[in-house]
Protein backbone atom coordinates (compact mmCIF):
# COMPACT_ATOMS: atom_id res chain seq x y z
CA UNK A 1 0.00 0.00 0.00
CA UNK A 2 1.49 3.19 -1.22
CA UNK A 3 1.34 5.59 1.65
CA UNK A 4 0.44 9.38 1.15
CA UNK A 5 2.86 12.11 1.04
CA UNK A 6 2.31 13.15 4.63
CA UNK A 7 1.92 10.09 6.06
CA UNK A 8 5.25 9.26 4.60
CA UNK A 9 6.94 12.69 5.76
CA UNK A 10 5.36 11.56 9.33
CA UNK A 11 7.00 8.27 8.70
CA UNK A 12 10.20 9.44 7.72
CA UNK A 13 10.29 11.73 11.04
CA UNK A 14 9.38 9.26 13.01
CA UNK A 15 12.71 7.20 11.93
CA UNK A 16 14.80 10.36 12.04
CA UNK A 17 13.59 11.12 15.63
CA UNK A 18 14.22 7.48 16.89
CA UNK A 19 17.21 6.70 15.00
CA UNK A 20 18.91 10.42 15.96
CA UNK A 21 17.00 11.11 19.04
CA UNK A 22 15.78 14.36 18.38
CA UNK A 23 14.97 16.74 20.44
CA UNK A 24 11.08 18.16 20.37
CA UNK A 25 12.80 21.67 19.07
CA UNK A 26 14.89 19.45 16.59
CA UNK A 27 11.69 17.19 15.54
CA UNK A 28 9.81 20.51 14.70
CA UNK A 29 12.23 21.85 12.43
CA UNK A 30 13.06 18.80 10.70
CA UNK A 31 9.16 18.25 9.97
CA UNK A 32 9.24 21.87 8.30
CA UNK A 33 12.54 21.02 6.08
CA UNK A 34 10.96 17.48 5.47
CA UNK A 35 7.41 19.34 4.74
CA UNK A 36 9.13 21.81 2.20
CA UNK A 37 10.72 19.32 0.37
CA UNK A 38 8.26 17.28 -0.26
CA UNK A 39 6.34 20.37 -1.86
CA UNK A 40 9.14 21.12 -3.69
CA UNK A 41 8.86 17.95 -5.13
CA UNK A 42 5.78 17.95 -5.53
CA UNK A 43 6.05 20.92 -8.13
CA UNK A 44 8.98 19.80 -9.82
CA UNK A 45 7.13 16.45 -10.96
CA UNK A 46 4.79 18.40 -12.03
CA UNK A 47 6.80 20.63 -13.72
CA UNK A 48 8.32 17.74 -15.57
CA UNK A 49 5.22 15.90 -16.48
CA UNK A 50 6.44 12.92 -14.74
CA UNK A 51 9.73 12.61 -16.59
CA UNK A 52 11.32 9.96 -14.58
CA UNK A 53 15.29 10.57 -16.15
CA UNK A 54 15.02 14.25 -14.92
CA UNK A 55 13.36 13.50 -12.01
CA UNK A 56 15.51 11.47 -10.98
CA UNK A 57 18.46 13.86 -10.77
CA UNK A 58 16.22 16.39 -9.10
CA UNK A 59 14.88 14.07 -6.26
CA UNK A 60 18.74 12.88 -5.99
CA UNK A 61 19.96 16.48 -5.74
CA UNK A 62 16.70 17.58 -3.29
CA UNK A 63 17.88 14.95 -1.19
CA UNK A 64 21.07 16.54 -1.16
CA UNK A 65 19.71 19.79 0.06
CA UNK A 66 17.36 18.10 2.59
CA UNK A 67 20.15 16.00 4.08
CA UNK A 68 22.14 19.33 4.50
CA UNK A 69 19.33 20.97 6.39
CA UNK A 70 19.07 18.77 8.71
CA UNK A 71 22.59 17.74 9.67
CA UNK A 72 23.17 21.54 10.41
CA UNK A 73 20.32 21.25 13.32
CA UNK A 74 22.16 17.70 14.27
CA UNK A 75 24.76 18.09 17.42
CA UNK A 76 28.16 16.12 16.36
CA UNK A 77 26.69 12.85 18.61
CA UNK A 78 23.64 12.59 16.51
CA UNK A 79 25.70 13.22 13.00
CA UNK A 80 26.66 9.58 12.61
CA UNK A 81 23.61 8.37 13.91
CA UNK A 82 21.88 10.52 11.13
CA UNK A 83 24.94 9.17 8.42
CA UNK A 84 23.20 5.50 9.35
CA UNK A 85 19.74 6.37 9.18
CA UNK A 86 20.74 7.91 5.53
CA UNK A 87 22.57 4.49 4.53
CA UNK A 88 19.18 2.12 6.15
CA UNK A 89 16.98 4.43 3.76
CA UNK A 90 18.81 3.82 0.69
CA UNK A 91 19.00 0.33 1.07
CA UNK A 92 15.24 0.33 1.97
CA UNK A 93 14.63 2.27 -1.36
CA UNK A 94 17.27 -0.04 -3.30
CA UNK A 95 15.41 -3.47 -1.80
CA UNK A 96 11.73 -1.02 -3.44
CA UNK A 97 13.71 -0.68 -6.60
CA UNK A 98 14.48 -4.65 -7.31
CA UNK A 99 10.68 -5.48 -5.92
CA UNK A 100 9.38 -2.96 -8.60
CA UNK A 101 10.87 -4.72 -11.37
Amino acid sequence: PRMGGGDRAEAQLKKITEKVGLTAEQSAKVKAIIQKAREEARAEFEKNDGDRESMREIMKKRSEKTDSEILKLLTKEQKPKYEEYKKDRQKEMEERMRERQ
